[in-house]
């Protein structure tokens, strides 16, 4: 067997797996087991803060970091 026909093997055989076992979870899927997602309970991290700063706005001013001396 070619170094070729062994990676195109090796290829093949991680499809094969991946494939599968994607059906076999979502034949065994239950969904009275699982928690909706708009009951989750914990924000988002995705959510965008209140206060943004649109087009045209000046930025913020910028913050001091010097020391007392």
């Amino acid at each position: 067997m070619t170094p070729i026909q062994r990676t195109l093997l090796a290829i093949a055989a991680f499809v094969t797996i991946a494939v599968g076992t994607f059906i076999y979870f979502i034949a065994n899927w239950d969904a009275s087991k699982a928690e909706p997602i708009g009951m989750m309970k914990e924000r988002s991290p995705f959510i965008l803060p209140n206060k943004l700063r649109g087009l045209g706005q000046s930025p913020s001013p910028a913050l001091s970091v010097r020391t007392p001396a």
